[in-house]
């Protein structure tokens, strides 16, 4: 027993031999407020979810079409004269398999009048357009489409009613194509909403909120709206591992008058990398590592501090 005992590093001290001091009280205090407030600075660490991220060639072809959402309201355009092509560099355009698209009536406010459905046969009703030129109203067009991933342009513009413009008359020519984008996305929109509300890297809407808005100078003159879109395949992996793929994107735009009625043009392209984010968590034996040196490191260096302040003040008061 006593071999036992001549290797106890804890050794005690009998309780009548320690001596409270004020010093020591206050040092002591001051320890358990530290104490207190770096636990829960670790414990902020530990909970904290970080996410990291890399950019990787992509190696993948896949043959599945990315889905484009989007919501464009256009203010001056009535749905009489507002049509949607698509095209890309396979020579291929979409069919109406592909397209899942509603357009809406909006009047000189903005707000939804009716929703507009276009005859089977992309015939104008000439009364019916004729009422929503003096009305003045706009057209809101909600949606999707399948595209393949390639480069290739969405159009929207009078491109098979435009025969029907001069039946209608007293239109107020050119037509004004300025819009704005409610929203406008790549991907499974699930999985676009439950990034959005997981992660807060990417540019996965760049255009919400935006407008393009033809000048007042510009009023006879027809104009053609660009936008240039980069997309940038990404990938979103949980710390479950599971893995949501969308689709970021960056965008420029141009305006260029046109020798026909005007148009918007949205005009995509491919990135040939991909963006991975991924969610990572402090380990709990970290954590518990950490926490042990917090409570060693506090109680080391407080009880220097307090020995250090014990002999000042036995010195000061003289005391021997």
């Amino acid at each position: 027993m006593k071999l036992l005992k001549s290797i106890d590093l804890y050794g005690k001290v009998p309780k009548g031999l320690a001596e409270p001091t004020s010093s020591g009280a206050v040092v002591s205090i001051i320890t358990l407020i530290l104490l207190a407030l770096m636990i829960i600075n670790e414990g902020i660490e530990y909970i904290t979810i970080d996410v990291q991220s890399e950019i990787i060639v992509d190696q993948k072809l896949s043959k599945d079409r990315v889905q484009v959402n989007l919501d464009i309201k256009f203010i001056k355009a009535p749905c009489d004269f507002l049509e949607i092509d698509q095209q890309d560099a396979m020579g291929q355009s979409l069919s109406q398999q592909f397209m899942e698209l509603k357009y809406y009536r909006l009047d000189s406010n903005e707000r939804r009048i009716s929703e507009y459905t276009r005859n089977s046969n992309n015939w104008v009703e000439i009364e019916d357009a004729r009422t929503a030129i003096n009305e003045k109203q706009g057209c809101e067009v909600i949606g999707n489409l399948k595209v393949n991933r390639v480069r290739g342009k969405i159009s929207f513009g009078a491109h098979r009613s435009y025969s029907y413009i001069g039946a209608v008359g007293n239109l107020n020519l050119p037509l004004d194509y300025s819009h704005k984008f409610v929203s406008f996305s790549f991907g499974d929109e699930d999985a676009l909403k439950k990034v959005k509300s997981l992660f807060q890297q990417g540019q996965l809407d760049s255009f919400a909120g935006t407008q393009r808005i033809k000048k007042p100078e510009l009023a006879s003159q027809s104009m053609q709206h660009e936008h240039f879109i980069s997309i940038i395949p990404t990938h979103y992996t949980l710390l479950n591992k599971q893995v949501y793929s969308v689709y970021q994107y960056t965008a420029n735009h141009n305006e260029v008058r046109s020798n026909n009625y005007g148009n918007v043009q949205l005009r995509y392209d491919f990135a040939p990398t991909t963006v991975t984010y991924w969610q990572t968590k402090e380990d709990i034996l970290h954590f518990y590592v950490q926490i042990c040196a917090v409570i060693g490191g506090i109680f080391t260096v407080s009880s220097m501090i307090e020995a250090c302040v014990y002999k000042v003040m036995r010195m000061l008061l003289k005391v021997e």
